[in-house]
C-alpha cells in the first residue's frame, strides 16, 4: 500500500513537504495481506476522502484514520514524514488497489504549513504527466504486450527471455541511454523499446518509472508463455526495525522480495514469494487447494535438495493453503 506524492498538476506554489514513502497495513507488521484487501473493498477508486492522523508510531510512522463514509473509518499505518502533527487533518484520493493500495495526497490550504517553494518546469512537466496517468485510471503495473518466452520447460531459456523482456519494456530506458553514451548498449537495442515506437505514450510510462523509483516496486503482468497468464513483483521489504535504520546505514544489505502468481490450469492459482537477504533464500508458497497443497507438501524437499545441490543457500520453504486474490 502507497501514497502517491501531493498532485501538482495546477499548482505552482505548494508547502514543503517530505518526501512521502510506502504505507504499511495497521496492527502487527506480520498481518496477512487479505486483511488489507478487506480495507480496500470499503473504498471507492477515484474517490477523495478526509482522513486525520490519529497517533505517532515511530520517527516517521502515524496511523491515519480514513473516513470511508459516515458509519466507516480505515485505520492505515502511514509513513508521512516528520512535519506531520497528530490531528492534522489530510485529503487523500484513492487511487487504486493493485498492485498495492495507493492514495494521491491531495494539497489544502491548512493541511501544511512551511516555506512556499516554486515548482521547477521539469517538476511541473511531472505533475501533468502524473495528472493524466489518474484522469486515465493508469496502473503502475506494467502490462506485456508479447508472450515472453515459448520454452517453459527450459528454464535457463526462459530466465533469458524473461530478462530481455523486462530490459526491452521501456521501464530503464534512461539507463539504457547512459549505458549507450559508455559503450555498454548498442543503438538498435535502444531503437527496439517503446519509447522510439509508433504510438507512445509517455504519460503511462512515466507514471510507471515515477512508482518504480518511489515505491522501490516493480510490477508485472502478462502471458509468460502462450495461453499461461503471470503477475511478477520485485520490491525492497522493509522490516520492522528500518525505518530509523535505513537513514544511518544506507549501504547495508537489504531484504528483496519476489513475488509471482500463477493459475494453472491443472493446480489452480498458485502464489510464491522468495525472499532474499546476505545470499540466504526463503520461500513460501500458497495454494488454493487442498489437492495442490498436498502435492506441494510431498514435492518441497525434492525443490529445497535442488537448489542446495545447484549452490543456493536455502533458510526456509513453506507450503501452506490460503485463498488467492
Amino acid at each position: 500500500m502507497y501514497i502517491a506524492k501531493p498532485e501538482p498538476t495546477n499548482v505552482q506554489h505548494i508547502g514543503s513537504v517530505n518526501r512521502v514513502i510506502p504505507v504499511l497495513p495497521v496492527g502487527a507488521t506480520n498481518s496477512p495481506s487479505h486483511q488489507v484487501d478487506a480495507q480496500a473493498k470499503a473504498l471507492t477508486q477515484g474517490q477523495l476522502y478526509s482522513a486525520k492522523v490519529m497517533q505517532r508510531v515511530d520517527e516517521r510512522t502515524y496511523l491515519v484514520e480514513v473516513k470511508a463514509d459516515s458509519s466507516q473509518s480505515v485505520v492505515l499505518k502511514m509513513e508521512l514524514g516528520q512535519q506531520t502533527k497528530v490531528g492534522q487533518q489530510l485529503a487523500l484520493q484513492y487511487l487504486h488497489a493493485e498492485p498495492v493500495m495507493t492514495f494521491m495526497l491531495k494539497q489544502s490550504g491548512n493541511t501544511f504549513s512551511g516555506t512556499s517553494v516554486n515548482l521547477s518546469q521539469t517538476g511541473t512537466l511531472l505533475g501533468q504527466y502524473l495528472g493524466q496517468a489518474v484522469t486515465q485510471h493508469l496502473s503502475p503495473r506494467l502490462e506485456a504486450t508479447q508472450t515472453v518466452t515459448h520454452f517453459p520447460f527450459k528454464p535457463q531459456v526462459m530466465a533469458q527471455d524473461l530478462k530481455h523482456t523486462l530490459s526491452q519494456s521501456g521501464v530503464f530506458y534512461e539507463s539504457h541511454l547512459q549505458s549507450l553514451s559508455q559503450g555498454q548498449f548498442s543503438l538498435q537495442q535502444i531503437k527496439q523499446e517503446p519509447q522510439n515506437q509508433a504510438g507512445f505514450n509517455p504519460a503511462n510510462m512515466m507514471f510507471q518509472q515515477l512508482a518504480v523509483l518511489e515505491h522501490q516496486r516493480f510490477s508485472w503482468h502478462g502471458e509468460v508463455w502462450p495461453g499461461q497468464k503471470m503477475t511478477w513483483d520485485v520490491y525492497e521489504q522493509r522490516l520492522p526495525s528500518e525505518s530509523e535504520q535505513s537513514h544511518t546505514h544506507p549501504d547495508e544489505d537489504r531484504l528483496i522480495a519476489s513475488e509471482l502468481s500463477i493459475d494453472f490450469p491443472n493446480l489452480g492459482a498458485i502464489k510464491a514469494k522468495i525472499s532474499m537477504m546476505n545470499g540466504h533464500i526463503r520461500i513460501h508458497l500458497d495454494s488454493e487447494t487442498a489437492q495442490t497443497f498436498h502435492l506441494l507438501q510431498q514435492q518441497k524437499a525434492k525443490l529445497a535438495e535442488a537448489m542446495q545441490k545447484s549452490g543456493q543457500v536455502l533458510d526456509a520453504l513453506t507450503v501452506a493453503r490460503e485463498e488467492i486474490t
